[in-house]
């Protein structure tokens, strides 16, 4: 048991701390600091269900949902009979370990969403309460008083992240967002692979890292100059982002490379897919930029990852290095 107890408390500290990475990225987007927290709060407690309930007057507002707790959006419930208004003016965590017996939540509402226990820690500001971090389960006592101390320091993210979210939102999008192509940076794409390497490695859900290569584009750059190069850059990011399934990540890494995180994927078919869609793309903007003679090609190396001893950086650098082994066997065949 006590090896179990050890294993679920790193657990939730890796939780905490990539969380915690993600705000010190730059993340100060209101929107976005709100869905991921409820996101990670729904992993660490293994709810089926987070949301995020503000004050509104005398009642209580479900503003982000997820799971079992959506069918609460923007719904207003009076602060005075719910437990998230209690745990709101009390500034601590509370825990209900069955809403059939709890007369702190409303039973019917609870039997309605299929909820049967929760958890809520108070988003405290300058010393008042504002809202609640709520988890939820379709199982009777299924949250302990250490989900209940996990969720009040995630609660502490949200508030102090969107304390700052107005003087940090530009240096947020710069951060995470190609200012070129509008596309995920590198930061945004290691953080997106750190949590993946860990999913893949605690439950079994693989992904593919796709390094894609644009073939001697630095031709373009210099034979067409700098703006046909960046309109070139454009309509890749444009064509490969209109291809990737809503769960997956494409980033620009850097000048003439991007990279596709391709999550939960089955590797006999998204790999032919994929790489597929990707030749598709080159021509299609290799046709409709008509490059005065030069063809658009990419090379594209793929990695996937069972999440142990993997690391960001290292799926990054070895998928590159299969990218350039495949120019260098290319080169080789072709005499030059």
């Amino acid at each position: 048991m006590a090896t179990v107890a050890r294993e679920t408390h790193v657990d939730r500290l890796h939780f905490l701390i990539e969380t915690q990475r993600l705000i010190n990225a730059g993340v100060a987007d209101a929107d976005r600091v709100l869905s991921v927290v409820i996101d990670r709060a729904q992993a660490v407690a293994d709810a089926d269900g987070a949301a995020v309930e503000l004050a509104e007057d005398d009642h209580m507002v479900c503003t982000v949902a997820r799971g079992l707790a959506e069918s609460t959006k923007d719904m207003a419930v009076s602060s005075d009979l719910s437990l998230s208004g209690q745990c709101m003016r009390l500034a601590i965590p509370l825990i209900c370990r069955d809403t059939e017996t709890d007369t702190r939540v409303d039973r019917e509402a609870s039997r309605r969403a299929g909820v049967r226990s929760i958890a809520v820690a108070p988003l405290v500001h300058a010393g008042q309460g504002v809202g609640v971090l709520k988890v939820v389960s379709g199982e009777p006592d299924h949250f302990s008083d250490a989900d209940g101390d996990v969720l009040e320091l995630m609660a502490t993210f949200i508030v102090s992240s969107l304390a700052n979210a107005v003087t940090f939102k530009r240096d947020a999008e710069h951060a995470l967002r190609d200012p070129l192509t509008g596309l995920p940076s590198r930061t945004l794409l290691i953080d997106r692979l750190s949590h993946g390497i860990y999913e893949a490695g605690r439950y079994g859900r693989h992904f593919g890292l796709f390094f894609i290569d644009l073939d001697r584009f630095s031709v373009v750059n210099d034979a067409l100059g700098y703006e046909w190069g960046d309109a070139v850059l454009r309509a890749v990011a444009q064509g490969l982002n209109d291809t990737v399934r809503a769960g997956d990540t494409l980033a620009r890494l850097d000048n003439d490379r991007f990279a596709i995180m391709a999550e939960n994927a089955d590797r006999s078919v998204v790999e032919e897919r994929l790489r597929g869609r990707i030749d598709s793309v080159m021509r299609a903007v290799d046709d409709d930029l008509a490059l005065q003679g030069f063809k658009l090609t990419a090379t594209t190396g793929v990695l996937w990852s069972s999440g142990h001893d993997d690391t960001p950086e290292g799926l990054i650098s070895a998928a590159g290095a299969v990218v350039t082994r495949l120019k260098h066997e290319r080169a080789a065949r072709n005499g030059y």
